[in-house]
C-alpha cells in the first residue's frame, strides 16, 4: 500500500550554550548530543548525531557525576521553584485546543520559517506565535488522571512556542544568507554577520545577543 513521503525539518543550527564541561548556566544542569550549541556552523554535517551523543554524553555524564559527588546533589535554595509551581498548577481553559495549535505552529514554521525566508514571512510567523501564546493562557489545564494528554499538549506547546520564537527572531535579525539560513530579501553573504546569535530569557522576554566565532587553528591548518 502507498506510504507518505514528505520532507521534514529535524534540525536547526543552534542549541544550548555550554562550557568545556558541558555545563549550562543553570546550576547542576548539563547538555549533550545535538542539543549542544556550536558543534555545527551555519550548516550541519549529516551523520554526526550518534557521535555527538556518545562523546558529549559520556563527558556530560562524567562531569555531572563528579559535580553530584562534590555537592551531594544539593541545588541552590529555591532553585526550580517556579517550574515546579507551574507543573503543580491548573485551571487553564485551552485543553481541547492545544493539539490543534501544535499542528498550526508546525504549519507556520514550515511555511514561513523554512530554509528560504523573508522579512514579511518572519513577521507574520512571529505574529501568529504571539497570538498562540496568548490563546494558550498562562496555566495548564486541570489534571484528569496521570496521563491526561491535553495537559501534556499544553506543556509541549509552551516549549515549542519558545523554540519557534527563538528561531524566528534570530532569523529576522540576521540580514544576510549563510549556510542553511537563506533570506530571499538578503541573498548575499555579509562578513559583518560572522558571529553567533545567542538568546536568553530575561523577565520572561527573549533577549538577543551575539557571541564570537572561535576559529580552531588546527582546522585552519587542515584547510
Amino acid at each position: 500500500m502507498p506510504i507518505e513521503v514528505s520532507p521534514i525539518a529535524h534540525y536547526h543550527m543552534g542549541g544550548v550554550r555550554v562550557d568545556g564541561s558541558l555545563a549550562t548556566r543553570i546550576p547542576n544542569f548539563f547538555a549533550a548530543g545535538e542539543l549542544v550549541a556550536g558543534a555545527n556552523g551555519a550548516n550541519r554535517l549529516s551523520g554526526n548525531a550518534i557521535t555527538e551523543a556518545l562523546v558529549f554524553g559520556r563527558k556530560a555524564g562524567e562531569e555531572a557525576a563528579a559535580r553530584a559527588m562534590a555537592s551531594k546533589g544539593r541545588s541552590p535554595p529555591g532553585f526550580g521553584r517556579e517550574g515546579l509551581d507551574l507543573v503543580r498548577s491548573g485551571g487553564g481553559r485551552t485543553a481541547e485546543r492545544c493539539a490543534g495549535m501544535i499542528a498550526e505552529l508546525q504549519g507556520v514554521m514550515a511555511d514561513l520559517v523554512g530554509p528560504f525566508r523573508t522579512r514579511q514571512g518572519l513577521e507574520r510567523a512571529l505574529a501568529r506565535i504571539g497570538a498562540m501564546k496568548t490563546a494558550m493562557g498562562a496555566l495548564p489545564p486541570d489534571r484528569h488522571g496521570a496521563f491526561y494528554e491535553p495537559r501534556v499538549d499544553w506543556f509541549d506547546l509552551r516549549s515549542m512556542l519558545l523554540v519557534a520564537e527563538s528561531i524566528a527572531r534570530a532569523a529576522l535579525t540576521r540580514t544576510e544568507s549563510r549556510g542553511a539560513h537563506q533570506r530571499e530579501d538578503f541573498p548575499a553573504l555579509d562578513d559583518a554577520w560572522t558571529f553567533h546569535q545567542s538568546l536568553s530569557l530575561r523577565d520572561g522576554a527573549l533577549v538577543l545577543d551575539r557571541a564570537p566565532v572561535v576559529e580552531d587553528a588546527r582546522m585552519s591548518e587542515v584547510a
